[in-house]
């Protein structure tokens, strides 16, 4: 298995937009000593990438799911972050593709309120949600076996000094 995340010689793949979420992102995990990678086109799954957080609403992040589910090795540890769909279908299939994905990788979940980054207010949620985020990376290293965990991310309860 990779080294864990924090190691001088960690890169985590950000499937995104590079946008200022990505940026806060790949601040974050700089902090806590990981380098960041960033794809921004649909590229699909990278199978180099052992550390990866994928951005389920951009095109990068969703081509990468899609190719993730259908890929069993190597094993990797993703943290897959979106928007909570007002659809519930597309929420159950998003969650469906990730649990098929924790089959065989170490997957963990995280919805969020949808960000806009033209209000002031939501620039300070975008930080606490890359704060969440990078301490998931940090915080859920892979166990013995593969695994897949979800849940929503509360500005209130996952915010940081």
């Amino acid at each position: 298995m990779a080294k864990p995340p924090g190691s001088a010689e960690t890169t985590v793949t950000l499937f995104g937009a590079s946008d200022p979420l990505d940026h806060a992102l790949s601040m974050q995990l700089g902090q806590r000593g990981c380098r960041t990678h960033f794809v921004t086109v649909a590229s699909g799954w990278l199978r180099s990438a052992q550390h990866a957080i994928m951005r389920l609403d951009t095109v990068a992040g969703a081509a990468a799911l899609e190719e993730l589910a259908a890929t069993h090795e190597p094993r990797s540890h993703v943290i897959a972050v979106c928007p909570e769909p007002d659809d519930p279908a597309e929420s159950d299939r998003l969650r469906e593709m990730c649990r098929t994905c924790g089959s065989h990788h170490d997957v963990s979940l995280i919805w969020h309120t949808p960000l806009d980054a033209a209000a002031p207010a939501n620039g300070a949620v975008a930080t606490a949600l890359a704060v969440s985020v990078a301490d998931e990376m940090m915080d859920h290293w892979p166990g013995a076996a593969p695994s897949f965990v979800a849940r929503p991310f509360t500005p209130e309860a996952d915010s940081h000094p």
